[in-house]
């Protein structure tokens, strides 16, 4: 039985669409990244796992138990970062924490809480309200780790952190996941996602067009084939017209960086023509997979859910 499991999830504010049939579910021990832009729906599905909005269809389990919409399903179990972490501003970090651990029943989490102020560098004893944003994302790091749950629901944990702090906060999550953890990890930072990230979701306007592990994500994306020509080569011009799929990425002199999709059988014959002094072909980043999903037309409505089932 998967840790989180999503099934047709679908929200509407009157007419506008927040999510719509989302389906895909996530395994004890598996860091999950969820991507997309600003309003492509991932608070919208985060906050339907929390049960702070009530779907307009489809289902949310969590840990076998069914979202119930206003009622804290598994809250206990749960590490919730929110993408906008708000605190009382008085009291000193280390009670406002105690305070939140506490909520659910007997405070059982002190020792962590302390071992996590310190690998985090954060002084407990200082009031929130004085705290820098890098720091306050600090007191809501621990507050989502401090007591060891099994679901970890993270929207932009490393917002506000310095580069140290952010492979601090990366290495708790790979800790929480090698204990056994399902993670669900909604990011703006790509290179964060692939550092921990074995599958990702990619959303677009309110639909899955992706779940997949990254490798396929990065795979079906554009490839890279970089050709240095022979000193004295007159730079070709590429027959973009009888070369479908290919493009330009950069031209330099006696330097051509080309992107194409599929094979390169008609573009590698087409340079074989010319005096060639190397080729390389550089890998693609999850970045430039995702900005290619963005630039593809949507998918027609009746389509759009296909193949993005996990």
């Amino acid at each position: 039985m998967a840790a989180i499991e999503i099934e047709s999830l679908t929200k509407w504010y009157g007419r506008a669409r927040g999510v719509e049939d989302v389906t895909f579910s996530i395994e004890r021990g598996e860091v999950f990244g969820y991507l997309g832009p600003n309003g492509s729906g991932k608070t919208t599905t985060i906050r339907c796992l929390m049960g702070l909005l009530r779907p307009s269809g489809g289902e949310v389990r969590i840990l076998g138990e069914r979202v119930m919409p206003g009622r804290g399903t598994q809250h206990a179990r749960i590490g919730y970062l929110p993408g906008e972490f708000r605190i009382w501003g008085r009291p000193r970090s280390r009670r406002s924490l105690r305070m939140l651990a506490g909520l659910g029943g007997r405070d059982v989490a002190a020792t962590r809480r302390e071992e996590l102020a310190a690998r985090l560098e954060l002084n407990l004893d200082r009031p929130v309200g004085d705290l820098s944003k890098g720091n306050r994302q600090k007191v809501a790091v621990i507050y989502a780790f401090q007591h060891r749950p099994e679901v970890l629901i993270l929207d932009e944990p490393t917002a506000g952190l310095d580069p140290l702090m952010r492979q601090a906060v990366l290495d708790l999550i790979r800790e929480a996941a090698d204990a056994g953890a399902a993670v669900l990890l909604s990011s703006h930072d790509l290179g964060e996602v692939s550092a921990v990230c074995a599958r990702a979701a990619i959303l677009r306007e309110g639909r899955l067009v992706e779940a997949a592990p990254i490798a396929r994500i990065v795979q079906q994306g554009e490839h890279r084939l970089k050709i240095w020509f022979l000193k004295g080569t007159l730079m070709p011009e590429v027959p973009l017209d009888r070369l479908p799929g290919v493009r330009v990425v950069e031209r330099q002199p006696g330097i051509l960086h080309l992107a194409h999709q599929g094979t390169a059988d008609a573009l590698l014959k087409w340079v074989a023509q010319f005096p060639v002094d190397r080729i390389a072909t550089p890998q693609t980043s999850l970045e430039e997979a995702f900005i290619q999903y963005y630039r593809q037309p949507p998918r027609p409505e009746a389509g759009a859910a296909e193949g993005v089932r996990s």
